[in-house]
């Protein structure tokens, strides 16, 4: 390098603005921040949509007395929606399972706490699920108060088990299952058939009973002799 090519950069050097401190470090910040933002709402709507949508692909129930009829879908399970304190979820049944189980989203829409872990057993494997408690759990025109139940982050839909079920008399009929809730049969015992007024009063008088009359005869030589009558 000459020296009019040094004096040259030294000239550039001397005039050129020197870099806002922390700018740029904060725009790359700033960019990543607001992707992942996005990213974020975008997943939760997403989300929201496909719950939606699974409660709308549901097949109608038919509300009953007590409880509800169900009919199976394309993959043969019986699967309906449930009001869990008040919040419509989907469900399925499951006969396996021994507690009813709430997707860990769903749960937290309704409130319900998040109690102790506790490790189950399932068809792919040991899980953990959360202890929790429902307070109102509706199935048709049936409801079930302080049910307990376990939260799973990794199912999509509410799993209704045996401690539910338990709770009512099931009734397949090919396609179709019948939930009647257990406190609607009643047990009535026999009653004994009336006797009318009328069927009283014509029955004849009752008699009162006989009243039989010993009498003791003897004649001149002191032969006696017993004799009974009514009169």
């Amino acid at each position: 390098m000459g020296l009019q090519d040094r004096d040259y950069y030294r000239e550039q050097l001397r005039y050129q603005k020197p870099p806002k401190k922390g700018g740029g470090s904060l725009k790359y910040l700033i960019i990543p921040a607001l992707m992942l933002a996005t990213l974020w709402f975008g997943a939760d709507a997403l989300l929201k949509y496909q719950a939606e949508e699974r409660i709308k692909a549901t097949p109608p129930i038919e509300p009953i007395t007590g409880g509800v009829v169900l009919k199976t879908d394309r993959q043969g399970h019986f699967r309906g929606v449930a009001l869990i304190n008040d919040v419509p979820m989907p469900f399925m049944i499951d006969t396996g399972a021994t507690k009813t189980v709430i997707p860990a989203k769903m749960a937290t829409a309704a409130g319900l706490p998040f109690g102790r872990p506790i490790q189950t057993s399932t068809a792919g494997g040991k899980v953990y699920d959360s202890e929790t408690q429902i307070s109102s759990l509706k199935i048709g025109n049936a409801e079930i108060r302080n049910l307990d139940a376990h939260i799973n982050g990794h199912i999509e839909q509410v799993l209704i088990g045996m401690n539910t079920l338990k709770h009512f008399s099931m009734t397949q009929n090919g396609d179709t299952l019948t939930l009647t809730a257990n406190n609607q049969v009643t047990d009535r015992l026999p009653i004994e058939p009336t006797v009318s007024f009328d069927s009283i009063s014509a029955q004849p008088p009752a008699r009162s009973p006989e009243k039989i009359i010993k009498r003791l005869n003897c004649d001149e030589n002191q032969n006696c002799k017993t004799t009974y009558s009514d009169r």
